[in-house]
């Protein structure tokens, strides 16, 4: 099974600012000027850590443990 591509961010400002756009307005929302230098470094912080998962190697016969135990 091929690996997905690791996400990124558009390395363009205008096309950064027309993702946030674009995502706010498909969720009904809109972003406010004051936040949207906070929304950018979220999506960043998202970003980075789904970058981190996606890394994770898994082998194809691993399986999560059938119980709990702390």
């Amino acid at each position: 099974m091929k690996k997905p591509a690791l996400p990124s961010l558009p390395s363009d400002p205008l096309a950064l600012e027309a993702l946030i756009d674009a995502g706010a307005a498909m969720n009904g929302l809109t972003v406010d000027p004051a936040y949207r230098a906070g929304v950018k470094v979220h999506l960043n912080a998202v970003t980075n850590a789904a970058k981190a998962v996606l890394a994770f190697e898994v082998k194809d016969g691993a399986e999560p443990g059938p119980v709990f135990q702390p």
